[in-house]
Protein backbone atom coordinates (compact mmCIF):
# COMPACT_ATOMS: atom_id res chain seq x y z
CA UNK A 1 0.00 0.00 0.00
CA UNK A 2 1.58 3.30 -0.99
CA UNK A 3 0.87 5.86 1.75
CA UNK A 4 -0.53 9.41 0.94
CA UNK A 5 2.26 12.09 0.06
CA UNK A 6 2.44 15.16 2.16
CA UNK A 7 1.94 18.27 -0.47
CA UNK A 8 5.54 20.21 -0.68
CA UNK A 9 6.18 23.59 -1.96
CA UNK A 10 8.37 26.27 -1.24
CA UNK A 11 5.62 28.02 0.72
CA UNK A 12 6.59 27.41 3.95
CA UNK A 13 9.54 30.14 3.79
CA UNK A 14 7.23 32.70 2.73
CA UNK A 15 6.50 33.65 6.45
CA UNK A 16 9.27 33.98 8.83
CA UNK A 17 9.72 33.16 12.47
CA UNK A 18 8.45 36.31 14.14
CA UNK A 19 5.71 37.00 11.89
CA UNK A 20 4.09 33.40 12.20
CA UNK A 21 4.33 34.15 16.25
CA UNK A 22 2.50 37.69 16.12
CA UNK A 23 -0.05 36.06 13.78
CA UNK A 24 -0.56 32.98 16.16
CA UNK A 25 -0.74 35.29 19.26
CA UNK A 26 -3.49 37.39 17.37
CA UNK A 27 -5.17 34.30 17.04
CA UNK A 28 -4.79 33.23 20.45
CA UNK A 29 -5.75 36.69 21.93
CA UNK A 30 -8.69 36.81 19.51
CA UNK A 31 -10.33 33.15 20.24
CA UNK A 32 -9.62 34.32 24.16
CA UNK A 33 -11.61 36.91 23.88
CA UNK A 34 -14.55 35.06 21.83
CA UNK A 35 -14.36 32.33 24.08
CA UNK A 36 -15.13 35.01 27.77
CA UNK A 37 -17.75 36.30 25.70
CA UNK A 38 -19.21 32.90 24.94
CA UNK A 39 -18.37 31.93 28.74
CA UNK A 40 -20.16 35.21 30.23
CA UNK A 41 -23.83 34.73 28.18
CA UNK A 42 -23.81 30.94 28.14
CA UNK A 43 -26.20 29.37 30.79
CA UNK A 44 -24.39 26.47 33.21
CA UNK A 45 -24.02 23.39 31.54
CA UNK A 46 -24.83 19.80 33.33
CA UNK A 47 -21.44 18.73 33.80
CA UNK A 48 -20.50 21.87 34.92
CA UNK A 49 -23.00 22.32 37.35
CA UNK A 50 -22.57 18.77 38.93
CA UNK A 51 -18.50 19.70 39.10
CA UNK A 52 -19.71 23.22 40.66
CA UNK A 53 -20.95 21.72 43.85
CA UNK A 54 -18.96 18.12 44.08
CA UNK A 55 -15.76 20.83 44.12
CA UNK A 56 -17.34 22.26 47.42
CA UNK A 57 -15.88 19.24 49.03
CA UNK A 58 -11.98 18.59 48.51
CA UNK A 59 -11.22 15.07 48.05
CA UNK A 60 -8.06 13.07 47.41
CA UNK A 61 -10.00 12.20 43.95
CA UNK A 62 -13.50 11.66 42.66
CA UNK A 63 -16.11 9.32 41.36
CA UNK A 64 -16.38 10.50 37.92
CA UNK A 65 -12.82 11.73 37.25
CA UNK A 66 -9.33 12.37 38.74
CA UNK A 67 -9.56 15.33 40.63
CA UNK A 68 -7.43 18.48 39.16
CA UNK A 69 -10.48 20.37 37.31
CA UNK A 70 -11.94 19.72 40.68
CA UNK A 71 -9.20 21.07 42.88
CA UNK A 72 -9.13 24.29 40.51
CA UNK A 73 -12.90 24.66 40.54
CA UNK A 74 -13.01 24.75 44.29
CA UNK A 75 -9.86 26.47 45.48
CA UNK A 76 -10.51 29.31 42.76
CA UNK A 77 -14.10 29.58 44.40
CA UNK A 78 -12.84 29.65 47.57
CA UNK A 79 -9.80 31.97 46.58
CA UNK A 80 -12.48 34.91 45.26
CA UNK A 81 -15.45 33.74 47.66
CA UNK A 82 -17.75 33.88 45.06
CA UNK A 83 -19.29 30.83 42.68
CA UNK A 84 -20.26 32.93 39.76
CA UNK A 85 -20.05 31.41 36.53
CA UNK A 86 -17.55 33.40 34.48
CA UNK A 87 -15.68 33.70 37.25
CA UNK A 88 -15.01 30.02 37.67
CA UNK A 89 -14.84 28.90 33.92
CA UNK A 90 -11.84 31.67 33.62
CA UNK A 91 -9.14 29.31 34.37
CA UNK A 92 -10.62 27.40 31.88
CA UNK A 93 -10.21 29.49 29.43
CA UNK A 94 -6.58 30.88 30.68
CA UNK A 95 -5.79 27.17 30.08
CA UNK A 96 -7.70 27.49 26.26
CA UNK A 97 -5.16 30.14 25.35
CA UNK A 98 -2.51 28.31 27.03
CA UNK A 99 -3.11 25.34 25.03
CA UNK A 100 -3.86 27.58 21.64
CA UNK A 101 0.14 28.65 22.56
CA UNK A 102 1.89 24.93 23.71
CA UNK A 103 0.39 23.47 20.33
CA UNK A 104 1.90 26.46 17.96
CA UNK A 105 5.24 25.95 20.31
CA UNK A 106 4.41 21.88 19.32
CA UNK A 107 4.23 22.68 15.67
CA UNK A 108 7.18 24.96 15.24
CA UNK A 109 9.75 22.56 16.97
CA UNK A 110 8.36 19.88 14.77
CA UNK A 111 7.86 21.43 11.27
CA UNK A 112 8.74 25.28 11.76
CA UNK A 113 6.60 28.02 12.40
CA UNK A 114 4.36 28.36 9.27
CA UNK A 115 3.26 24.96 10.48
CA UNK A 116 2.58 25.59 13.80
CA UNK A 117 0.85 29.02 13.08
CA UNK A 118 -2.01 26.67 11.04
CA UNK A 119 -2.15 24.66 14.05
CA UNK A 120 -3.26 27.07 16.34
CA UNK A 121 -5.88 28.38 13.65
CA UNK A 122 -7.00 24.43 13.29
CA UNK A 123 -7.14 24.13 16.96
CA UNK A 124 -9.32 26.93 17.54
CA UNK A 125 -11.46 26.82 14.75
CA UNK A 126 -12.33 23.00 15.83
CA UNK A 127 -15.12 23.55 17.85
CA UNK A 128 -14.50 20.47 20.41
CA UNK A 129 -11.06 22.47 21.78
CA UNK A 130 -11.91 25.98 20.62
CA UNK A 131 -15.26 26.69 21.94
CA UNK A 132 -16.04 23.12 24.75
CA UNK A 133 -12.86 22.25 26.01
CA UNK A 134 -11.18 25.59 25.87
CA UNK A 135 -13.61 27.68 27.67
CA UNK A 136 -16.09 25.43 30.13
CA UNK A 137 -15.53 23.95 33.41
CA UNK A 138 -14.26 20.40 31.85
CA UNK A 139 -11.72 18.12 32.84
CA UNK A 140 -10.58 18.38 29.19
CA UNK A 141 -9.61 21.71 29.48
CA UNK A 142 -6.35 20.54 32.37
CA UNK A 143 -5.73 17.12 30.41
CA UNK A 144 -5.35 18.77 26.85
CA UNK A 145 -2.76 21.56 28.28
CA UNK A 146 -0.47 19.24 30.24
CA UNK A 147 -0.56 16.52 27.35
CA UNK A 148 0.47 19.17 24.54
CA UNK A 149 3.38 20.71 27.73
CA UNK A 150 4.58 16.90 28.02
CA UNK A 151 4.68 16.50 24.11
CA UNK A 152 6.77 19.70 24.17
CA UNK A 153 9.43 18.57 26.64
CA UNK A 154 9.03 15.08 25.12
CA UNK A 155 9.91 16.33 21.51
CA UNK A 156 12.60 18.53 22.98
CA UNK A 157 14.47 15.88 24.43
CA UNK A 158 13.83 12.58 21.59
CA UNK A 159 14.32 15.02 18.50
CA UNK A 160 17.00 17.09 19.29
CA UNK A 161 20.31 15.69 18.81
CA UNK A 162 22.55 16.80 21.67
CA UNK A 163 19.87 19.13 23.24
CA UNK A 164 18.46 18.16 26.20
CA UNK A 165 20.04 15.11 27.49
CA UNK A 166 19.31 15.81 31.09
CA UNK A 167 17.60 14.31 33.58
CA UNK A 168 15.72 17.84 34.27
CA UNK A 169 13.86 17.64 31.34
CA UNK A 170 12.38 13.73 31.48
CA UNK A 171 11.70 15.20 35.24
CA UNK A 172 10.13 17.72 33.71
CA UNK A 173 7.99 15.34 31.29
CA UNK A 174 6.92 13.16 34.08
CA UNK A 175 5.53 16.24 36.62
CA UNK A 176 3.16 17.14 33.38
CA UNK A 177 2.16 13.56 32.47
CA UNK A 178 1.24 13.39 36.29
CA UNK A 179 -1.06 16.55 35.45
CA UNK A 180 -2.57 14.87 32.76
CA UNK A 181 -3.25 11.45 34.80
CA UNK A 182 -4.62 13.87 37.53
CA UNK A 183 -7.13 15.51 35.16
CA UNK A 184 -8.68 12.56 33.10
CA UNK A 185 -7.37 8.88 32.84
CA UNK A 186 -6.88 9.29 29.26
CA UNK A 187 -3.63 10.34 30.83
CA UNK A 188 -2.66 6.92 30.66
CA UNK A 189 -3.00 6.59 26.95
CA UNK A 190 -0.34 9.77 26.64
CA UNK A 191 1.96 7.68 28.43
CA UNK A 192 1.51 4.99 26.57
CA UNK A 193 1.74 6.94 23.35
CA UNK A 194 5.25 7.67 24.21
CA UNK A 195 6.04 4.64 25.42
CA UNK A 196 5.28 3.20 21.67
CA UNK A 197 7.39 5.68 20.52
CA UNK A 198 10.03 5.38 22.69
CA UNK A 199 9.90 1.44 21.86
CA UNK A 200 9.49 1.83 17.89
CA UNK A 201 12.12 3.94 16.86
CA UNK A 202 15.99 2.95 17.14
CA UNK A 203 17.07 6.43 18.87
CA UNK A 204 13.46 6.10 21.43
CA UNK A 205 15.15 2.72 22.45
CA UNK A 206 18.41 3.52 23.40
CA UNK A 207 16.69 6.12 25.64
CA UNK A 208 14.84 3.63 27.32
CA UNK A 209 18.41 2.17 28.70
CA UNK A 210 19.00 5.49 30.33
CA UNK A 211 17.48 6.41 33.30
CA UNK A 212 15.63 9.69 31.94
CA UNK A 213 12.29 7.73 30.80
CA UNK A 214 12.56 5.87 33.98
CA UNK A 215 12.39 8.76 36.22
CA UNK A 216 9.79 10.77 34.55
CA UNK A 217 7.45 7.76 34.51
CA UNK A 218 8.44 7.39 38.57
CA UNK A 219 7.38 10.91 39.10
CA UNK A 220 4.04 10.19 36.79
CA UNK A 221 3.06 7.55 38.87
CA UNK A 222 3.62 9.76 42.13
CA UNK A 223 1.52 12.37 40.99
CA UNK A 224 -1.11 9.73 40.28
CA UNK A 225 -0.82 8.29 43.87
CA UNK A 226 -4.48 10.41 45.32
CA UNK A 227 -6.71 8.91 42.92
CA UNK A 228 -4.76 5.32 43.72
CA UNK A 229 -5.57 6.13 47.27
CA UNK A 230 -9.01 7.61 46.90
CA UNK A 231 -9.98 4.53 44.95
CA UNK A 232 -8.43 2.16 47.38
CA UNK A 233 -10.29 3.55 50.30
CA UNK A 234 -13.54 3.07 48.48
CA UNK A 235 -13.27 -0.31 46.43
CA UNK A 236 -11.98 0.85 43.30
CA UNK A 237 -15.40 2.55 42.61
CA UNK A 238 -13.75 5.30 39.90
CA UNK A 239 -11.76 2.66 38.23
CA UNK A 240 -14.89 0.07 37.67
CA UNK A 241 -16.73 2.38 36.60
CA UNK A 242 -14.82 4.31 33.54
CA UNK A 243 -14.55 0.34 32.71
CA UNK A 244 -18.13 -0.20 32.31
CA UNK A 245 -18.81 2.93 30.60
CA UNK A 246 -17.82 1.54 27.12
CA UNK A 247 -20.21 -1.00 27.53
CA UNK A 248 -23.01 1.00 27.82
CA UNK A 249 -26.37 0.92 25.22
CA UNK A 250 -24.52 -1.63 23.51
CA UNK A 251 -25.95 -4.82 25.23
CA UNK A 252 -23.04 -6.70 24.10
CA UNK A 253 -24.18 -7.60 20.63
CA UNK A 254 -21.42 -6.25 18.39
CA UNK A 255 -22.44 -3.69 16.34
CA UNK A 256 -20.50 -3.34 13.08
CA UNK A 257 -21.61 -0.25 12.14
CA UNK A 258 -20.61 1.48 15.80
CA UNK A 259 -17.30 2.54 14.76
CA UNK A 260 -18.68 4.28 11.85
CA UNK A 261 -21.37 5.93 13.52
CA UNK A 262 -18.55 6.99 15.93
CA UNK A 263 -16.65 8.35 13.44
CA UNK A 264 -19.40 10.67 12.27
CA UNK A 265 -20.30 12.24 15.23
CA UNK A 266 -16.26 12.68 15.96
CA UNK A 267 -15.94 14.00 12.57
CA UNK A 268 -19.34 16.44 13.92
CA UNK A 269 -17.27 17.72 17.06
CA UNK A 270 -14.52 18.33 14.73
CA UNK A 271 -16.51 19.85 11.78
CA UNK A 272 -15.65 17.57 8.65
CA UNK A 273 -13.42 19.49 6.76
CA UNK A 274 -11.19 19.74 9.75
CA UNK A 275 -11.62 15.73 10.33
CA UNK A 276 -11.41 14.35 7.05
CA UNK A 277 -7.73 15.50 6.33
CA UNK A 278 -7.18 15.40 10.01
CA UNK A 279 -7.62 11.80 9.26
CA UNK A 280 -6.04 11.60 5.45
CA UNK A 281 -3.25 12.83 7.20
CA UNK A 282 -2.83 10.23 10.27
CA UNK A 283 -3.00 7.69 7.96
CA UNK A 284 -0.37 8.88 6.01
CA UNK A 285 1.73 9.24 9.15
CA UNK A 286 0.90 5.69 10.49
CA UNK A 287 1.87 4.16 6.58
CA UNK A 288 5.10 6.03 6.69
CA UNK A 289 5.95 4.45 9.60
CA UNK A 290 8.90 5.89 12.31
CA UNK A 291 11.23 6.92 9.46
CA UNK A 292 10.31 10.40 10.12
CA UNK A 293 10.63 10.66 13.88
CA UNK A 294 8.62 13.70 14.31
CA UNK A 295 5.40 12.73 12.47
CA UNK A 296 5.69 9.54 14.00
CA UNK A 297 5.74 10.72 17.62
CA UNK A 298 2.40 12.64 16.61
CA UNK A 299 1.17 9.18 15.46
CA UNK A 300 2.17 7.47 18.49
CA UNK A 301 -0.02 10.15 20.47
CA UNK A 302 -2.77 10.28 18.87
CA UNK A 303 -3.17 6.55 17.89
CA UNK A 304 -4.58 4.99 21.24
CA UNK A 305 -7.52 7.16 21.76
CA UNK A 306 -8.69 7.32 18.53
CA UNK A 307 -8.29 3.33 17.91
CA UNK A 308 -9.49 2.28 21.56
CA UNK A 309 -12.53 4.50 22.05
CA UNK A 310 -14.00 3.96 18.80
CA UNK A 311 -13.11 0.19 18.82
CA UNK A 312 -15.54 0.08 21.95
CA UNK A 313 -18.07 1.10 19.90
CA UNK A 314 -18.43 -2.76 18.85
CA UNK A 315 -19.73 -3.55 21.26
CA UNK A 316 -21.22 -0.08 22.66
CA UNK A 317 -21.74 3.46 22.05
CA UNK A 318 -19.32 5.38 23.62
CA UNK A 319 -19.25 9.46 23.73
CA UNK A 320 -17.31 11.18 20.86
CA UNK A 321 -15.19 13.26 22.79
CA UNK A 322 -13.53 10.65 24.31
CA UNK A 323 -11.30 10.51 21.43
CA UNK A 324 -10.37 14.17 21.59
CA UNK A 325 -7.17 13.74 23.18
CA UNK A 326 -5.54 11.65 19.92
CA UNK A 327 -7.29 13.84 17.63
CA UNK A 328 -5.08 16.27 18.82
CA UNK A 329 -1.92 15.57 17.81
CA UNK A 330 -3.40 14.98 14.56
CA UNK A 331 -3.51 18.66 14.01
CA UNK A 332 0.33 19.83 13.94
CA UNK A 333 0.09 17.23 11.09
CA UNK A 334 -2.52 18.56 9.35
CA UNK A 335 -0.48 21.75 10.15
CA UNK A 336 2.50 20.13 8.26
CA UNK A 337 0.55 20.01 5.22
CA UNK A 338 -0.98 23.56 4.81
CA UNK A 339 2.48 24.99 5.37
CA UNK A 340 3.68 23.26 2.42
CA UNK A 341 0.61 23.54 0.27
CA UNK A 342 0.39 25.39 -2.92
CA UNK A 343 -0.66 28.79 -3.20
CA UNK A 344 -4.57 27.89 -4.41
CA UNK A 345 -4.17 25.59 -1.43
CA UNK A 346 -4.03 27.96 1.01
CA UNK A 347 -5.87 30.66 -0.12
CA UNK A 348 -8.66 27.87 0.05
CA UNK A 349 -8.02 27.07 3.52
CA UNK A 350 -7.75 30.56 4.63
CA UNK A 351 -11.30 31.61 3.16
CA UNK A 352 -12.58 28.26 4.94
CA UNK A 353 -11.04 28.99 7.90
CA UNK A 354 -12.77 33.02 7.66
CA UNK A 355 -16.03 31.63 7.10
CA UNK A 356 -15.81 28.75 9.55
CA UNK A 357 -14.85 31.23 12.32
CA UNK A 358 -17.81 33.39 11.40
CA UNK A 359 -20.06 30.64 11.41
CA UNK A 360 -19.32 29.06 14.83
CA UNK A 361 -19.73 32.85 15.66
CA UNK A 362 -23.27 32.77 14.46
CA UNK A 363 -23.80 29.08 15.62
CA UNK A 364 -22.70 29.94 19.56
CA UNK A 365 -24.74 33.69 19.20
CA UNK A 366 -27.95 31.98 18.24
CA UNK A 367 -27.61 28.61 20.68
CA UNK A 368 -27.00 30.73 23.44
CA UNK A 369 -29.82 33.11 22.63
CA UNK A 370 -32.32 30.58 22.25
CA UNK A 371 -30.61 28.48 25.70
CA UNK A 372 -31.44 31.88 27.96
CA UNK A 373 -34.84 33.42 26.20
CA UNK A 374 -35.57 30.91 23.62
CA UNK A 375 -35.80 33.78 20.93
CA UNK A 376 -35.74 31.01 18.17
CA UNK A 377 -38.19 28.94 20.04
CA UNK A 378 -40.45 28.26 16.60
CA UNK A 379 -37.87 27.53 14.45
CA UNK A 380 -35.92 25.05 17.32
CA UNK A 381 -38.71 23.37 17.51
CA UNK A 382 -39.56 22.66 13.82
CA UNK A 383 -36.25 22.05 13.30
CA UNK A 384 -35.52 19.22 16.00
CA UNK A 385 -38.94 17.50 15.76
CA UNK A 386 -40.68 19.52 18.97
CA UNK A 387 -37.48 19.21 21.21
CA UNK A 388 -35.51 21.73 21.85
CA UNK A 389 -32.04 20.45 22.77
CA UNK A 390 -30.35 23.75 24.29
CA UNK A 391 -33.24 23.02 27.36
CA UNK A 392 -30.33 21.37 28.76
CA UNK A 393 -28.67 24.51 29.68
CA UNK A 394 -31.78 26.00 30.94
CA UNK A 395 -30.84 27.68 34.12
CA UNK A 396 -32.80 26.50 37.46
CA UNK A 397 -32.40 29.49 39.09
CA UNK A 398 -36.10 29.69 39.16
CA UNK A 399 -36.56 26.92 41.76
CA UNK A 400 -35.20 29.00 44.08
CA UNK A 401 -38.42 31.40 44.75
CA UNK A 402 -40.88 28.13 44.78
CA UNK A 403 -39.22 27.16 47.81
CA UNK A 404 -38.96 30.81 49.28
CA UNK A 405 -42.37 31.58 48.67
CA UNK A 406 -43.68 27.92 50.68
CA UNK A 407 -41.06 28.76 53.24
CA UNK A 408 -39.19 26.23 52.67
CA UNK A 409 -36.59 24.72 54.34
CA UNK A 410 -38.86 24.25 57.64
CA UNK A 411 -36.42 23.06 59.39
CA UNK A 412 -32.34 22.28 59.60
CA UNK A 413 -32.90 18.83 58.87
CA UNK A 414 -34.09 18.82 55.22
CA UNK A 415 -32.40 18.13 52.74
CA UNK A 416 -33.25 18.27 48.74
CA UNK A 417 -33.64 14.73 47.64
CA UNK A 418 -34.02 13.95 43.85
CA UNK A 419 -33.85 11.00 41.45
CA UNK A 420 -31.45 11.38 38.93
CA UNK A 421 -27.54 12.39 38.98
CA UNK A 422 -28.40 15.26 36.47
CA UNK A 423 -30.47 16.53 38.00
CA UNK A 424 -28.64 16.11 41.42
CA UNK A 425 -25.66 18.13 39.89
CA UNK A 426 -28.08 21.33 39.00
CA UNK A 427 -30.04 21.04 42.33
CA UNK A 428 -26.47 20.96 44.03
CA UNK A 429 -25.11 24.16 42.27
CA UNK A 430 -28.25 26.45 43.15
CA UNK A 431 -28.68 25.31 46.98
CA UNK A 432 -25.85 22.93 47.78
CA UNK A 433 -24.13 25.31 49.94
CA UNK A 434 -27.54 26.06 52.28
CA UNK A 435 -28.92 22.27 52.40
CA UNK A 436 -27.66 18.88 51.40
CA UNK A 437 -28.91 17.22 48.24
CA UNK A 438 -28.82 13.44 48.20
CA UNK A 439 -29.71 11.90 44.65
CA UNK A 440 -32.05 9.07 45.45
CA UNK A 441 -31.06 6.45 42.93
CA UNK A 442 -28.55 3.68 41.84
CA UNK A 443 -26.16 5.49 39.80
CA UNK A 444 -25.54 8.35 42.18
CA UNK A 445 -22.13 9.41 40.87
CA UNK A 446 -20.10 11.48 43.67
CA UNK A 447 -22.93 11.98 45.77
CA UNK A 448 -22.96 8.56 47.83
CA UNK A 449 -19.58 10.28 49.44
CA UNK A 450 -20.43 13.91 49.25
CA UNK A 451 -23.73 13.26 51.30
CA UNK A 452 -24.00 9.67 51.88
CA UNK A 453 -27.20 8.53 52.37
CA UNK A 454 -27.19 6.87 56.03
CA UNK A 455 -26.14 9.90 57.26
CA UNK A 456 -29.92 11.20 56.96
CA UNK A 457 -32.21 8.71 58.26
CA UNK A 458 -35.26 10.37 60.01
CA UNK A 459 -34.91 13.54 58.02
CA UNK A 460 -37.69 15.80 56.40
CA UNK A 461 -37.12 15.99 52.28
CA UNK A 462 -38.31 18.21 49.66
CA UNK A 463 -38.08 15.96 46.73
CA UNK A 464 -37.95 17.44 43.20
CA UNK A 465 -38.17 15.54 40.17
CA UNK A 466 -39.42 14.51 36.65
CA UNK A 467 -43.11 13.07 36.12
CA UNK A 468 -42.49 9.16 37.13
CA UNK A 469 -39.93 9.36 39.63
CA UNK A 470 -41.65 11.92 42.17
CA UNK A 471 -45.14 10.38 41.43
CA UNK A 472 -43.90 6.80 42.13
CA UNK A 473 -45.75 6.07 45.55
CA UNK A 474 -45.09 2.87 45.84
CA UNK A 475 -41.04 3.20 45.82
CA UNK A 476 -41.29 6.68 47.51
CA UNK A 477 -42.83 4.79 50.95
CA UNK A 478 -40.27 2.41 50.95
CA UNK A 479 -37.65 5.48 51.91
CA UNK A 480 -40.61 7.50 53.73
CA UNK A 481 -42.70 7.44 56.40
CA UNK A 482 -45.29 10.31 54.93
CA UNK A 483 -45.65 11.85 51.61
CA UNK A 484 -47.47 15.07 50.88
CA UNK A 485 -49.00 15.70 47.59
CA UNK A 486 -46.98 17.02 44.62
CA UNK A 487 -47.12 20.56 43.30
CA UNK A 488 -45.77 21.43 39.95
CA UNK A 489 -42.87 24.00 40.04
CA UNK A 490 -41.81 23.48 35.98
CA UNK A 491 -39.33 25.37 34.47
CA UNK A 492 -40.70 27.65 31.15
CA UNK A 493 -39.35 29.20 28.42
CA UNK A 494 -40.81 31.32 25.60
CA UNK A 495 -44.29 30.51 27.33
CA UNK A 496 -43.90 26.38 27.07
CA UNK A 497 -42.98 24.36 29.93
CA UNK A 498 -39.23 22.97 28.77
CA UNK A 499 -38.28 20.79 31.98
CA UNK A 500 -41.48 19.37 33.49
CA UNK A 501 -40.95 19.26 37.40
CA UNK A 502 -42.34 18.20 40.26
CA UNK A 503 -42.35 18.89 44.44
CA UNK A 504 -43.24 17.26 46.97
CA UNK A 505 -42.47 17.40 50.80
CA UNK A 506 -41.55 13.83 52.77
CA UNK A 507 -40.46 13.10 55.82
CA UNK A 508 -39.49 10.49 57.94
CA UNK A 509 -36.49 9.14 55.54
CA UNK A 510 -35.42 5.68 55.28
CA UNK A 511 -31.89 5.13 53.41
Amino acid sequence: MQSPAFPHSESAGEIKAPSAAHWALAVVALATIARIGLAAVLPVGVDEAYSIGIARQFSLSYFDHPPLHLWLVGGWAKLWGSEDLLLLRLPFIALGALSSWLIYALGARLFGPVAALWSTLLFNLAPVFGLAHGALIFPDGPLIAAALATALVVAQIVLAPGEGRRLGLWALAGLLAGLALLSKYHGVLLVLGILLFLVTTREGRRWLLTPGPWLAAGIAVACFVPVLVWNGQHDWASFAFQAGRGRVGGGGDVRLFGPIESLLSQAVYLLPWIAVPLGWFLVSGLVSGPNNARRWLLVCLALLPILIFTGLTLTGRGLPHWQMPGWLFAIPLLGEALAHAGRITRRIAVAVAVITALGLAALATVVTMQARWGSFDAQTLQLFGGSDPTDALLSWEAVRPELLKRGLPADDRTFIGTFNWVRAGELNALFGKQLPVLCLCGDARHFDYLNPPEAYAGWNAILIGMPGHIDDDAALREKFAALAPQEDISLSKAGRVAVPLRMRLASGFRP
